[in-house]
Formats: structure tokens, C-alpha cells, sequence
């Protein structure tokens, strides 16, 4: 099996990223937070963690601990508009070969 380029990983994980924001309805709270920290990883070559965010948007609530609690405050700016603004920055930037850790 043959590894993937950064370029390769970076697709994939748009695509996944866009996926979920062409599904119709709200999404949750969470749904929004993992969205921005995936496009946010993504952006610096984080491609494992980003891959990470995105597994974790398909477990329900319940999986969720209550201290992991996330409250409407913390992600009122977060809309799907700028969730797909922030995409499209993503896709326009070139994948990071070393990953920023910041």
C-alpha cells in the first residue's frame, strides 16, 4: 500500500470537512467545534490530528463526557458560512510538509 503525499491527505480531509457541511440540517455545537479545530489542524500539516477531528464528529454525544460539556458561547461566531469560508482558505493554501505547531 502505497503512503500518502501531505497533498493527498490534505484532499481527503477537505473533502471529509465538506462533506459534512453540505449535509443538510443544524449542526451541533460540537459538530462546529470539531470542524473549526480539523480546517484549524489542516491548515498547519496537523493531517493526523485533523483525520482525529473528524472520526470524532461521528460519535454521538454520549460518547462525550460531561466535563467535555461544550456551551453555546464557546462556539456562538462558529456559522457553516464561516466554517466555509474557513474551508476555502484551506483549499486555496498549499499543504504543509512540516507540520506548525502552535
Amino acid at each position: 500500500m502505497a503512503a500518502h503525499s501531505q497533498r493527498e491527505h490534505k484532499d481527503r480531509i477537505e473533502d471529509a470537512i465538506d462533506w459534512y457541511l453540505s449535509q443538510e440540517g443544524e449542526l451541533t455545537d460540537r459538530q462546529k467545534m470539531v470542524l473549526r479545530d480539523a480546517i484549524g489542524h489542516a491548515y498547519r500539516g496537523l493531517f493526523g490530528i485533523a483525520v482525529q477531528d473528524i472520526y470524532e464528529l461521528g460519535l454521538p454525544e454520549s460518547a462525550w463526557s460531561p466535563s467535555a460539556r461544550v456551551e453555546p458561547m464557546m462556539v456562538e461566531s462558529i456559522t457553516r458560512g464561516a466554517l466555509r469560508r474557513s474551508l476555502d482558505v484551506l483549499r486555496s493554501a498549499p499543504a504543509q510538509n512540516r507540520p506548525i505547531f502552535v
